[in-house]
C-alpha cells in the first residue's frame, strides 16, 4: 500500500472536525432532551427522563405538533394531485428516442437544470440543436 501524502492527513483531520462541529450539537441536544423538567441543556444531567418527548405531542400553546402534521399531509397531497392533474391534462408532448419533451411555441423557454443524471453528450447534443 502506498504512503500517503501530508495534506492527505490535514485534509482528513479537517474533515473530522467539521463533522464533529457539525453534528455534535444535534447528538449533544438529542442526549440532553432526556432530562427532566428541570434538566434542560445543562451538565451534568439531571436523571433520566422522557417529559420533553410527552410534552411534544401534548397540545401546545405555541403550536400544535399533530395539527402542523395534518396541514404538511394535507399541502403535500394537494401539489401532487395538482401535478398530476396538470401533467395529465397538457398532453402536449413529443417522443425522441426515450426521452418526452414538452413542445413549446417558438418564444417559450425553458430553463433546464443539470444534476449529474443525464449522458454529456446528450447535453451537449441538446445545446448544439437548441442553437
Amino acid at each position: 500500500m502506498a504512503s500517503r501524502s501530508l495534506s492527505f492527513y490535514i485534509l482528513a483531520g479537517f474533515f473530522i472536525l467539521f463533522v464533529i462541529f457539525l453534528y455534535g450539537p444535534i447528538l449533544t441536544i438529542g442526549i440532553l432532551s432526556f432530562q427532566g423538567p428541570q434538566g434542560g441543556l445543562t451538565f451534568p444531567m439531571n436523571g433520566l427522563s422522557l417529559y420533553w418527548f410527552r410534552d411534544l405531542f401534548e397540545q401546545q400553546a405555541v403550536g400544535d405538533i399533530w395539527g402542523s402534521f395534518r396541514r404538511s399531509l394535507i399541502l403535500g397531497l394537494a401539489v401532487m394531485v395538482t401535478t398530476v392533474v396538470v401533467s395529465v391534462l397538457h398532453q402536449n408532448v413529443r417522443e425522441q428516442g426515450n426521452r418526452s419533451y414538452l413542445k413549446l411555441a417558438k418564444n417559450e423557454h425553458i430553463v433546464r437544470l443539470h444534476i449529474g443524471l443525464e449522458d454529456p453528450s446528450d447535453l451537449i447534443a441538446d445545446i448544439k440543436q437548441s442553437l
